[in-house]
């Protein structure tokens, strides 16, 4: 596995990971990568990690929360072929268009910075093979596997997070 100084990509044996830049982001997003990984999935091979604040943000609707005290989601979607492949550093003017349902969806507790630090771990751990961004076949063994690596992220880290 590969990163650039910048640590704005990712290579690894599963495919390439590459940060969009922070203008491309949601007002609530932190960090955001664009996944191509062709293994996972036949039909299509590009996937959007993202982690946003859950935190109130002026002239944006609450963030709806799985329950109290959680500060920050990490999610995983598809992106639909039909209008790619997408470039990280250069966003189609009309966004990135999903596939649904949503791939995964983790909500945790933990400050900002180290919410971008996760997002970079979890996309490393995908072009890695570590972790899988598809749920086509077992989304709930998926799903848990993804719980189970931010959980133990979380708890293993210094920075006190708390568990999802």
């Amino acid at each position: 596995m590969t990163t650039t100084p910048e640590h704005d990509e990712i290579t690894g044996p599963y495919g390439t990971a590459r940060r969009v830049p922070h203008d491309g982001l949601h007002p609530a997003g932190l960090d955001g990568w664009i996944i191509t990984a062709p293994c996972w999935h036949p039909l299509w091979s590009q996937y959007n990690l993202g982690v946003v604040s859950l935190a109130n943000i002026p002239d944006l609707p609450p963030a709806n929360l799985q329950r109290p005290g959680v500060t920050h989601e990490l999610s995983v979607v598809a992106l639909n072929p039909e209008f790619g492949p997408y470039d990280a550093r250069n966003l189609p003017a009309h966004g990135l268009r999903f596939l649904t349902p949503v791939n995964v969806a983790e909500q945790f507790t933990t400050t900002d910075e180290h919410a971008r630090e996760l997002a970079a771990l979890c996309a490393r751990a995908v072009v890695d093979g570590l972790l899988c961004p598809e749920t086509a076949d077992a989304p709930d063994r998926v799903r848990a596997a993804w719980h189970s690596s931010i959980t133990q992220t979380l708890a293993h880290s210094d920075h006190g997070g708390e568990r999802p």
